[in-house]
């Protein structure tokens, strides 16, 4: 596959937000396609989609139970967990046969078993998740170099031989700047819950508890870079985050097992010690310590 080449014919984007935004403006920047259409609940988006160049014509067909089917070659989900999954309950019948559909999730099993039992046997589903992004996830904040020297992970068996299907999609991904790891489903959530969603928990639940303890209105001049840095995951919004724990809640409860044993070691440490006036703070010190022996 040359190059500078265009690999599909017409690319239909599902959700118009920051991450499917981006993908559209990577494929366009790339040349990777002719035709770029979307498709989204919220016309309004569509509309500045379409204001803003980022896409070139609204995919009708998947809001009209009148049309048969689209007529794209890829199909590309970047919407809520949930919203993907519906969306391939009630529409990937109308997408085009043989086409490639794939998302970008941020979590994987649930989507997997519903692309499994409802995606026809004439499409090609791939599942995937782009480890970029921003907390800001309205379009307007979408660029075409947001996947560059990104890791992209895809469903898919490492050592396997590659489908046609697939080898489209991992070079259309490495074309963006992508660089494109395999992972197994179970494997993807597990590594997602501990290094993605408890980050975003552990944040979150920070912000909440500066707030019950300070005045928010001293937060500002109290709060130093650490603060700053720790708590920007938390204006993520919970529209997406919902979907992620609902979806992803065994391996994220079990994260925060993990999480919250070795905090509770170092509390039950400093409560010792402020009662006793002795301890040799062993907890803690393994906490500050694991980096430097694991470098």
């Amino acid at each position: 596959m040359l190059l500078n080449t265009r690999i599909w014919d017409r690319v239909t984007i599902v959700g118009c937000g920051l991450i499917g935004a981006s993908f559209a403006r990577a494929l366009r920047e790339n040349n990777l396609c002719s035709v770029i259409a979307a498709w989204d609940t919220d016309q309004n988006a569509l509309d500045r989609a379409l204001d803003l160049g980022i896409i070139d014509e609204i995919d009708h067909v998947l809001g009209d139970d009148s049309v048969i089917h689209s007529d794209s070659d890829l199909y590309y989900l970047a919407m809520p967990v949930r919203g993907i999954i519906a969306f391939l309950k009630e529409r990937s019948p109308r997408t085009k046969p043989g086409a490639v559909i794939t998302d970008a999730g941020s979590t994987k099993r649930d989507i997997c078993l519903t692309a499994a039992s409802y995606v026809p046997n004439d499409r090609h589903f791939i599942a995937g998740h782009p480890l970029a992004g921003s907390h800001h996830s309205s379009l307007e904040y979408s660029r075409g170099d947001l996947f560059n020297n990104a890791v992209y992970l895809v469903i898919a068996a490492e050592n396997e031989p590659q489908s046609t299907p697939l080898s489209m999609l991992t070079a259309t991904l490495e074309r963006i700047g992508a660089q494109v790891q395999y992972l197994d489903v179970s494997e993807h959530d597990r590594r997602m819950a501990m290094i993605s969603h408890l980050p975003q928990l552990i944040s979150s639940a920070l912000v909440a508890s500066a707030l019950e303890q300070l005045d928010p209105q001293q937060l500002p001049d109290l709060a130093g870079a650490g603060f700053r840095d720790m708590s920007r995951l938390a204006a993520s919004p919970w529209s997406m985050w919902e979907d992620i724990l609902l979806t992803n809640a065994g391996p994220i409860a079990d994260a925060l097992g993990i999480f919250i044993s070795k905090l509770n070691d170092v509390r039950d440490e400093l409560s010792f010690h402020s009662v006793n006036g002795e301890t040799d703070l062993s907890h803690a010190r393994a906490l500050f310590g694991l980096l430097e022996s694991k470098s």
